[in-house]
């Protein structure tokens, strides 16, 4: 059944939609980074950013891609860049960032030692000014692919 209802799924995806897999647990793993990023936030004094569902397709899409795709960056050769990416999920982008990992294993606690020993995404990720957020996982191969995606609405 599971594999009719993907097919199913597969012909109802846009053209040029990638079948795409999660991670065992997706749901509570993306949650639990967004508590993290969360919590950071908070222990240096900024707002608590909201769930969005527009900038979570984005990421999820974007996660899908690479790891369907198998590259590994914030745009693929000829692909879309992330201000496309959300602008058309509907998001109204007054401001947005990014942040990827890919790590061996869908772990929460090693895609954020990523971005906390990365200086630029460790920035994304206390930007002020900045009040929504969506995270998305994806599998590939033996990797789960991470994409956050924060912003601003005009």
């Amino acid at each position: 059944m599971r594999l009719i209802f993907a097919v199913v799924l597969g012909l109802m995806a846009p053209v040029g939609a990638l079948a795409c897999a999660k991670p065992n647990g997706a749901s509570g793993l993306e949650a639990a980074m967004v508590t993290w990023i969360n919590d950071q936030r908070t222990a240096h004094g900024l707002n608590r950013l909201r769930p969005s569902d527009k900038l979570t397709a984005a990421a999820q899409g974007h996660a899908c891609d690479m790891a369907t795709r198998n590259y590994f960056g914030h745009q693929r050769a000829g692909g879309p860049p992330l201000g496309a990416r959300v602008k058309a999920e509907g998001y109204r982008v007054r401001r947005v960032a990014e942040n990827i990992a890919k790590v061996g294993s869908p772990d929460v606690a090693r895609a954020a030692s990523v971005w906390r020993n990365s200086p630029a995404h460790w920035q994304n990720i206390l930007s002020p000014g900045l009040t929504e957020i969506g995270v998305a996982t994806a599998a590939g191969g033996a990797s789960t692919f991470w994409v956050m995606n924060i912003g601003t609405q005009r």
